[in-house]
């Protein structure tokens, strides 16, 4: 009847191959590191393999810090906006309150959203007001 091998034995061999490894790295030969990457001006290419890369600017939109002010809005800001833009939310289709509390809950469940069940229709409530509202009125 065979026996499984120690711990010890384990432990050993995991040892003595990880001392081999690193002799094979240390003998391969000392290389220098390789140059510095070019540096490239903006909207500048560089090509090599036949391959070109261009380098470019984007202006991202500006987006509002912080929802717009409204009942529960000090809660909004502190549960929603550590993953997603007042803008991102705010211009989602016009829901039912129970498809934005469906929405929260998935956010809280899949997510892990730092958001408590008795949060929930406060966070609903404000993003059902928010629709209700005249684009004109949630100004910057």
């Amino acid at each position: 009847m065979r026996r499984a091998p120690s711990l010890a034995a384990i432990v050993v061999v995991l040892i003595g191959a990880s001392l081999l490894v690193l002799i094979a790295i240390s003998s391969r030969g000392h290389h220098a590191p390789p140059p510095p990457a070019p540096a490239v001006a903006e909207n500048a290419g560089i090509s090599a393999g036949g391959v070109t890369l261009t380098s470019t600017s984007v202006e991202l939109p500006d987006d509002a810090a912080t929802f717009p002010a409204g009942p529960n809005v000090d809660l909004v800001n502190q549960r929603c906006l550590s993953c997603h833009s007042a803008s991102m939310v705010l211009t989602q289709p016009r829901l039912k309150p129970e498809q934005w509390t469906a929405i929260i809950e998935k956010m809280r469940d899949a997510y892990r959203a730092p958001i408590g069940d008795g949060e929930i229709p406060a966070i609903t409530d404000y993003l059902v007001a928010r629709q209700q509202t005249p684009p004109a009125a949630t100004a910057r």
